[in-house]
């Protein structure tokens, strides 16, 4: 996998969380900034891939705040599609982003 500006323990965190929350079934992306190790800071760009959107504002709330619980305080922006999605951000995802 290819090496992100993430600690070990904060992948991991955002991987169990979205498939506690999500199921097992989606698949977790990486991408914008922290891909880029070259750069400083910067949010954590997350999206996640699920087969169905089923009651999604309240599993974005509840991943949100446990992965905040397990990492501490960061900006976080996080988008929820179904891999049908043609929009410009969940192509720029896929495509750029780093599964984890």
């Amino acid at each position: 996998m290819k090496k992100l500006r993430l600690e070990d323990s904060e992948i991991r965190a955002i991987k169990e969380i979205a498939t506690k929350v999500f199921g097992e079934k989606c698949r977790v992306f990486i991408f914008g900034s922290r891909t880029n190790l070259e750069l400083k800071g910067g949010d954590i760009d997350i999206f996640i891939e699920v087969p169905e959107i089923k009651n999604v504002t309240s599993k974005k709330v509840e991943f949100l705040v446990e992965l905040k619980e397990q990492i501490g305080e960061q900006k976080i922006d996080l988008i929820v599609a179904t891999p049908d999605c043609q929009k410009p951000i969940c192509l720029e995802a896929r495509e750029k982003g780093v599964e984890i």
